[in-house]
């Protein structure tokens, strides 16, 4: 299969996450405060580069831990790869899912294992969804917490299929709470401080408990551009608040408009 093949197919793939699958799109744009945030761990041996517009199949950054041991961070493939799973793209069936309902992880033999053995910290400083405004249009939106700050989605890992290969990892998805409400009917779980180390914690037995909807007061959101559609567009000018956002998005969500930058 030749390089503008593959690139097509990634392409197709990326624009069908994106636009249908909760959370399809994030970003990771200020390590410094990454680090900062998540110090009960040591980063020394670690590099975190700003990414705006990280897309599925794409490296991410997570934090794990062990039994018997200390969290660290660790480089994944974002979507989810059971040993079994492995060659199935490749033959015409679905590519290993980014995103996992909180509701069914006990019971999915997708995620079940993971859900006991695998639970993982995916640090972020937004997300990107679409708003379906008509049958064929729909606005990209960023959201964010209110203060601007890094959170971290909860997550599930499971070790390489192959010697040699990254872990792979997906976003756990919940219920909305009453600001995506109005965007989507699903939200990534979003973990309050407090909750991360438990979640992280093999020990840990009633995990599942954590994954409410985040509160919709401290978060935010705003209409970008269409920028953010592909994955190649990597900067920060996909976070910019859209020159002209729709009446509609502007009546329908609880929040203001940001002004555009100088």
């Amino acid at each position: 299969m030749s390089a503008a093949v593959i690139r097509l197919l990634f392409l197709a793939l990326a624009a069908i996450y994106s636009r249908y699958v909760l959370c399809g799109r994030f970003n990771l744009t200020r390590p410094k405060d990454v680090v900062e945030r998540f110090g009960f761990m040591d980063w020394t041996e670690k590099r975190i580069e700003p990414r705006f517009n990280i897309a599925p199949s794409q490296e991410i950054l997570t934090i794990v831990q062990e039994p018997l041991g200390k969290p660290f961070a660790q480089t994944a493939t974002w979507g989810l790869k059971p040993f079994w799973l492995n060659g199935r793209t490749s033959s015409g069936k679905k590519p290993p899912p980014i995103n996992a309902r909180a509701e069914s992880l006990a019971s999915s033999p997708m995620f079940r294992e993971a859900l006991l053995t695998g639970r993982c910290l995916i640090p972020a400083t937004g997300f990107y969804e679409w708003r379906a405004l008509a049958p064929k249009q729909r606005q990209p939106m960023h959201i964010h917490l209110e203060d601007g700050g890094v959170f971290a989605f909860a997550g599930l890992w499971l070790p390489p299929a192959k010697r040699g290969g990254l872990p792979s990892a997906a976003i756990i998805t919940t219920r909305p709470n009453e600001l995506m409400a109005t965007i989507h009917t699903r939200m990534p779980a979003i973990l309050l401080p407090e909750h991360e180390q438990a979640w992280l914690d093999p020990s840990t037995t009633d995990a599942q408990q954590l994954l409410g909807p985040y509160p919709a007061e401290l978060m935010h959101a705003y209409p970008v551009s269409a920028l953010v559609n592909s994955w190649e567009n990597e900067s920060p000018a996909v976070l910019e608040p859209a020159t002209e956002p729709s009446s509609e998005i502007q009546r329908a969500l609880p929040f203001s408009v940001p002004e555009r930058p100088d």
